[in-house]
C-alpha cells in the first residue's frame, strides 16, 4: 500500500513538475540555486505550471553541501516562492557516505519527518535538486530524526528522477 501511495506522488510530482522549463520572464541563474515551491503551487492555483523554481544562491566562493542546506532551510528571499519545510526544521548533520561514493546523507530535525506524500517528495526534491549542483554529488539519503521516511520507495534520491520538462508539449 505504501509503494502505491509512494508512486502516486511521484507520478503527481511528474506531472506538477512538466512546465519547469517554460517561465514567462528570463531570470539569470548564478553558477548556484536554491530550488523552492512555485508561486502557482503555493497560492493554489489550477491548471498547468511549475511545482518548483529556483533563485540563485548569494553565498561567497565555493559552496559546501552544508551551506546549500542551510540556505535552503533559511527559506526563499524571493517573495514568489515558498519554503517547502515545515517551521523549525534544522540540519542536524551533513556527512559523506563512506560505502558509497558520491552519496551525501543529509539529516535533519525531527520536524522534517512530519512530511508526507507529494509534500515529502517537493520537499526531497528541493533539496536533491539543490545538492545535486555539487561537482561530487550522485546522490542523496535523507534523514529525520536519524532516520529515512517509511513513505519513500527507495531511500536513494537522485537529480536524474526528477522529469522538469513536458515532454508532451514539446
Amino acid at each position: 500500500m505504501n509503494m502505491r501511495r509512494v508512486l502516486a506522488g511521484v507520478s503527481v510530482l511528474l506531472l506538477l513538475l512538466s512546465a519547469c522549463a517554460t517561465q514567462t520572464e528570463e531570470k539569470k541563474r548564478g553558477d548556484y540555486v536554491l530550488y523552492f515551491l512555485s508561486s502557482s503551487l503555493t497560492k493554489g492555483e489550477t491548471g498547468h505550471g511549475p511545482a518548483l523554481d529556483w533563485e540563485t544562491y548569494t553565498g561567497e566562493g565555493e559552496p559546501k553541501p552544508e551551506d546549500l542546506l542551510q540556505s535552503l532551510l533559511e527559506g526563499p528571499s524571493l517573495e514568489e516562492l515558498a519554503s517547502p519545510f515545515p517551521k523549525g526544521v534544522t540540519l542536524r548533520q551533513c556527512t559523506w557516505d563512506e560505502e558509497r561514493p558520491g552519496v551525501l546523507i543529509v539529516s535533519l530535525s525531527e520536524q522534517y519527518g512530519a512530511l508526507m506524500d507529494i509534500s515529502l517528495t517537493l520537499a526531497d526534491y528541493c533539496i536533491v535538486l539543490t545538492l545535486s549542483q555539487l561537482e561530487d554529488v550522485e546522490g542523496v539519503e535523507i534523514r529525520s530524526g536519524g532516520y529515512s521516511s517509511d513513505y519513500r520507495s527507495h531511500p536513494l534520491l537522485q537529480a536524474e528522477e526528477v522529469l522538469l520538462v513536458d515532454i508532451l508539449a514539446q
